[in-house]
């Protein structure tokens, strides 16, 4: 990960893999018959064999309830999932969907720490990277979106207002646009309830507006993006 914080990144990336070292499917689980063979679910059931990139991506995007114990399929592909989170992968919020449903926030201190971890330091390598595998736009929706809140993300990026920083600011602003002139959120996978998805939307405009009034992002929040 050859880019500023690059070193972070990979040490938060090895520090997940050494939290869910081991882990499994329950010997029990059998999972959705129709979406996942046999031998899929054999694989997820057997702790440390290496996964199919496309099996790790759907354990993640499918509905949790495609599972008999939806958290511990994801803390099986947990070590691969980081991964393919931080090199890019297609609709990283329908990925972060299956962390929030799996309830991450509430596991041991050292699985959620490693989580929480990631998080961070993809978020922040995102915000000091010209030209990030994918824009800073969707890692923020996906970190969102796996934390239930936008709070730690503004904070972050306000203390990232670097000119790179800036510019995926403006950048998201205008593929914000929509949304910003609406009551819809850009949050397509929010795991919780309409209310609590508004509240987050709402949080991230009434930001964005004072961003806008201390001339961060001047060519793009104006008169055509009012106030919330």
């Amino acid at each position: 990960m050859n880019s500023p914080g690059g070193d972070v990144l990979d040490a938060a990336v090895a520090r997940v893999a050494k939290a869910f070292g081991g882990m499994a499917a329950r010997a029990d689980e059998t999972g959705c018959g129709r979406c996942f063979d046999a031998g899929e679910v054999e694989l997820l059931r057997t702790p440390d064999v290496p996964l199919p990139a496309d099996l790790v991506r759907r354990v993640a995007q499918k509905d949790p309830f495609h599972w008999d114990d939806q958290p511990a399929m994801i803390r099986r592909v947990l070590p691969q999932l980081v991964v393919v989170l931080a090199e890019g992968a297609a609709e990283p919020d329908l990925l972060a969907r299956g962390l929030a449903a799996a309830g991450w926030s509430g596991w041991p201190g050292e699985q959620a720490g490693a989580v929480a971890g990631f998080l961070e330091a993809w978020w922040t390598q995102t915000l000091r990277t010209q030209s990030p595998p994918i824009s800073a736009c969707a890692v923020f929706e996906s970190c969102v979106t796996a934390s239930s809140s936008v709070t730690p993300w503004l904070v972050r990026w306000e203390a990232e207002m670097s000119p790179v920083a800036r510019r995926h600011l403006a950048d998201s602003v205008g593929r914000w646009r929509e949304e910003l002139m609406s009551d819809d959120s850009p949050f397509t996978w929010w795991w919780g309830t309409e209310a609590e998805e508004g509240a987050a939307w709402h949080e991230v405009k009434t930001w964005l507006a004072g961003q806008a009034r201390s001339a961060v992002v001047p060519e793009r929040l104006g008169p055509d993006c009012p106030e919330p």
